[in-house]
């Protein structure tokens, strides 16, 4: 006589929560490496901005060749009416 197979809810259940377990932490590795990928890129640049917030009041504005406008030349311009150009 042959035996039939028997379906079993039980192990079918495991199975499927052990993969969402899986999918979840691969997912959430994943949030993690490009937060630290993000964090890699984002402090070269907030150093350049608190370069160009934080410059001397002497010194001339180095930062004219950018697109946008130097915070520092623009309060200057507005309070002192100096023309930095």
């Amino acid at each position: 006589m042959e035996e039939e197979e028997r379906f079993d809810l039980g192990h079918t259940v495991k199975k499927i929560f052990v993969i969402g377990i899986a999918a979840g932490l691969i997912f959430i590795g994943f949030i993690a490496l490009m937060t630290l990928i993000g964090i890699v890129i984002a402090i070269p640049l907030l150093k350049k901005a608190y370069r160009m917030m934080t410059s001397n009041a002497d010194e001339s504005c180095a930062h004219e060749k950018h697109k946008i406008k130097c915070p520092i030349c623009k309060a200057k311009e507005k309070f002192y009416g100096e023309k930095l150009d």
